[in-house]
């Protein structure tokens, strides 16, 4: 939906907000810490209170692990800002904020779909290069390909967003389902061989349940593909994904789901409730995501992490890096204010302490700090951390930013949804995705003319 703001202006929307500055008066004879030294100053005045809100476009994370993670280490750095964490209930949740008015202030999402259809979806973007300088920021100390993955997002060299944390690239496996069914638990180092062999142990039909041995976020398994593939040619407005390689990579994915039982076409797209609640999974990947623990609660102690499985010629290869980001929207009447909580959540200092408690994975140029990652939590004793990050992530494709991305993106993941759920030939599926592609583009294209 090219829906803009409606009644709102955003140029007379950006106001700066204004914090109380520094006393000034000498120190009188009433003040005994400066009693007879005009020359020391007062303590500063506290800063203005503002409240700003923080919205987590991630529908895996609840209400108390938004407030703990992101809006209480806020506010404890900055007792002036108090913070409200708004946490994702479904995808017409912005819209109808945006409608009533009740715009977020900072918004994480992901630097892909969840960009394109939040912050450019209504034309929210700030350029956060002037905040940068005013408050001297290290772009430097974060990590280069997260930077680069929003650098991406603009054409002029603007810079929409920071990089808030790494989303992970492993496997959530269910130690029940494994010793129910007598079957080993996966280790680390799987192939899609390896996997399609544990998955077909692991698919069985048991009283009338039906389990299955692996799911993945379809959005993930083709966006962020293990063969690095382009969305579009070099011009960046015609689609380039109908590869062999492509194809062939996905069918060595794709056959796990035709495994008998599976049956994709009666399950929804949301998977990880088959995994946490109803517990008919044995393997997950969920999304790109930490799984909290309130949300890991059902499993109790008897789950565990493997590695993301790798392709057989490239071992040890995971998916692309793709770090989750912070933006700014342009409405903020608290930019200031808005920007030093972007700035403290990509700190070494806030980082450090996430990855110790285990709620976020770094985006620091630093790797010695992944290792540390879960040593203060009780919910990652014993763990296999170690698997949350392949040994080497598969490269990004190296292609322009493209205004047409949300367009190629859509009908790239309608291919999974035209082979693994309505079981159509995957050739056909991808000249169908490549034709309606381009003709969405070629009509964008005409109606700015």
């Amino acid at each position: 939906m090219g829906k803009k703001w409606g009644h709102l202006s955003l140029a007379s929307a950006i106001v700066m907000s204004l914090l109380a500055a520094c006393g000034g008066n000498a120190n009188g004879p009433d003040d005994k810490a400066g009693a007879g030294n005009g020359t020391e100053k007062q303590p500063e005045k506290p800063k203005e209170p503002v409240e700003i809100s923080i919205f987590h476009y991630n529908g895996t994370w609840g209400e108390e692990q938004n407030n703990k993670v992101f809006a209480e280490p806020i506010t404890k750095k900055y007792p002036h800002i108090k913070v409200k964490a708004i946490t994702y209930k479904d995808p017409k949740q912005l819209e109808e904020m945006v409608v009533s008015g009740n715009i977020p202030d900072l918004i994480i999402t992901t630097p892909g779909p969840g960009f394109e259809t939040t912050i450019r979806k209504f034309e929210g973007q700030t350029d956060l290069t002037p905040f940068i300088k005013q408050f001297n920021y290290d772009l430097g100390a974060l990590d280069e390909a997260a930077v680069g993955s929003v650098r991406s997002l603009s054409t002029k060299n603007e810079l929409y967003s920071l990089p808030v944390y790494m989303a992970p690239n492993t496997i959530y496996y269910n130690k029940t389902v494994f010793d129910k069914f007598g079957v080993a638990y996966p280790k680390d180092g799987m192939n899609w061989d390896d996997m399609y062999e544990l998955a077909k142990r692991l698919t069985r039909n048991d009283n009338g349940v039906q389990y299955r041995g692996f799911l993945a976020s379809y959005v993930h398994l083709m966006r962020l593909n293990q063969v690095s593939q382009k969305l579009f040619d070099s011009t960046g407005q015609k689609v380039a994904f109908d590869t062999s390689e492509f194809k062939n990579y996905l069918k060595d994915i794709f056959r796990i789901f035709e495994l008998p039982g599976y049956d994709m076409d009666k399950i929804p797209l949301s998977y990880n409730p088959l995994f946490l609640k109803d517990q008919t999974v044995a393997m997950i990947e969920p999304g790109g995501t930490l799984l909290g623990e309130e949300s890991l609660a059902a499993l109790g102690n008897n789950w565990d992490f493997t590695s993301f499985p790798s392709m057989k010629d490239r071992p040890g290869v995971g998916s692309q890096p793709y770090p989750f980001i912070i933006s700014m929207f342009n409405t903020s009447k608290h930019k200031e204010a808005a920007f030093e909580a972007m700035a403290y959540l990509t700190s070494a200092e806030y980082q450090t302490a996430a990855t110790k408690q285990g709620t976020l994975l770094p985006v620091l140029k630093d790797k010695s700090i992944v290792r540390q990652f879960g040593q203060d939590s009780a919910l990652y004793k014993g763990k296999n951390v170690g698997a949350l990050l392949p040994k080497q992530f598969a490269p990004v494709p190296n292609e322009p930013f493209s205004e047409y991305t949300a367009t190629a993106q859509n009908e790239l993941y309608g291919i999974y949804v035209k082979v693994v759920q309505q079981k159509a030939d995957i050739n056909t599926a991808f000249r169908e995705a490549t034709e309606a592609a381009n003709k969405k583009i070629e009509e964008i294209k005409a109606g700015k003319k």
